[in-house]
């Protein structure tokens, strides 16, 4: 009885005509191809097409989203910028506020020391005074 596995064995490809071989049924190699994987692309075109639609939507959803990131950058960039605006306002105005001080506090310092010169110079006065006097006077007492 001839078994299933060495009747099969007749149909197996050999190769193109040349050295002896075990006789078989000369193969055609791009037939065999072109017959096999021709069901399988043909099942597969749907999900390249699939494939093909989730890519466009997701190159549709990441310029949507690069667009709002986009916009919301601006808008950050908007307030920082409107921030910082303030910021130097109060700064500015802190500086001032500083300088103001500093200056009203030399004015106190230099009205102190102004009314300590006048009241030193009401005290010297009168002997000042009397010095100028009496150098003058004995100038006129001197002969000529």
């Amino acid at each position: 009885m001839v078994r299933l596995g060495d009747f099969l064995a007749r149909f197996r490809p050999s190769g193109v005509p040349g050295a002896a071989a075990p006789s078989g049924v000369p193969a055609d190699y791009a037939a065999e191809q072109v017959d096999e994987l021709e069901p399988v692309f043909a099942a597969l075109a749907g999900v390249q097409a699939a494939c093909a639609d989730k890519r466009e939507r997701a190159e549709r959803r990441a310029g949507e989203v690069h667009a709002h990131a986009r916009d919301q950058a601006a808008a950050m960039v908007a307030s920082a910028r409107a921030e910082a605006d303030a910021e130097r306002a109060r700064a500015a105005a802190h500086v001032r506020d500083r300088d103001e001080q500093a200056v009203a506090e030399l004015m106190r310092e230099a009205a102190a020391a102004a009314e300590e010169v006048r009241r030193r110079s009401a005290e010297r006065m009168p002997e000042m005074v009397a010095r100028v006097t009496g150098l003058v006077r004995s100038l006129a007492d001197e002969p000529s």
